[in-house]
């Protein structure tokens, strides 16, 4: 998953400049959008033309069940591109996109993406990296899902999400028990038990709708746990 805002799989993603660059290059038109906050990009199963790059802010991307249960699949922030649907012929998207906080995005309409993509070989690069690169992600998570414990799963999540933040910041992560269960797709329960074992070992403290991690070398221990079956 990207939670922490970037694609894990890359060294880096392409800058606004950058993107811009690319999209002129190959004579695309795009258009620089302030959006506000809680904000629908696109519906789930509604036919959407655009594609997007984020420039500040943050997105969720979200699905809903028949029992009209939201379940969070993903967080981008700056730097991510999202709205690959129209890669499909019905152009559907599979999930809903909704603004987190007041953002600004290059919105890119369907014609001038493959126009972008057929004239642009940076912009083609770019797009085959970052689509691989969430791919990974997405197989990673499948692999994580299927070996590890819940707990083990909690504390690999709050690592990367701690490692994540700037320098020299208090590592407190602004997530409460039902952002977690949702980002791992676990009952509230499991991760609520997860979270008090890692307060029991002194490794995190529960904070109002706040995550603080005391000890970050506990962590990452519990966590290469994990990640070393």
């Amino acid at each position: 998953m990207t939670w922490s805002g970037r694609n894990q799989a890359l060294n880096a993603l392409p800058t606004q400049a950058d993107v811009e660059r690319m999209l002129q290059e190959a004579g695309a038109s795009y258009t620089v959008k302030r959006v506000p906050a809680n904000a629908v990009l696109f519906w789930e199963g509604e036919a959407h033309p655009n594609h997007y790059y984020l420039i500040e802010g943050t997105v969720e991307i979200y699905k809903v069940d028949a029992a009209y249960r939201k379940r969070a699949i993903d967080f981008y922030g700056p730097g991510a591109f999202f709205g690959f649907q129209f890669l499909t012929d019905s152009a559907l998207p599979m999930t809903t996109a909704r603004t987190c906080e007041d953002s600004r995005i290059i919105v890119i309409p369907r014609e001038s993406y493959f126009k972008a993509l057929h004239g642009s070989p940076d912009f083609a690069d770019a797009s085959v990296r970052y689509l691989f690169g969430l791919l990974s992600m997405q197989t990673d998570e499948v692999i994580s899902a299927s070996f590890y414990s819940a707990s083990q799963r909690v504390a690999m999540l709050l690592l990367t999400l701690a490692e994540d933040l700037p320098a020299g910041s208090e590592p407190l992560l602004p997530y409460g028990n039902a952002e977690v269960a949702e980002m791992l797709g676990l009952s509230r329960n499991s991760v609520t038990a997860s979270l008090s074992r890692l307060a029991n070992q002194g490794i995190v403290e529960k904070r109002r709708n706040t995550i603080a991690v005391l000890d970050m070398n506990k962590l990452r221990a519990v966590a290469q746990l994990g990640a070393e079956g």
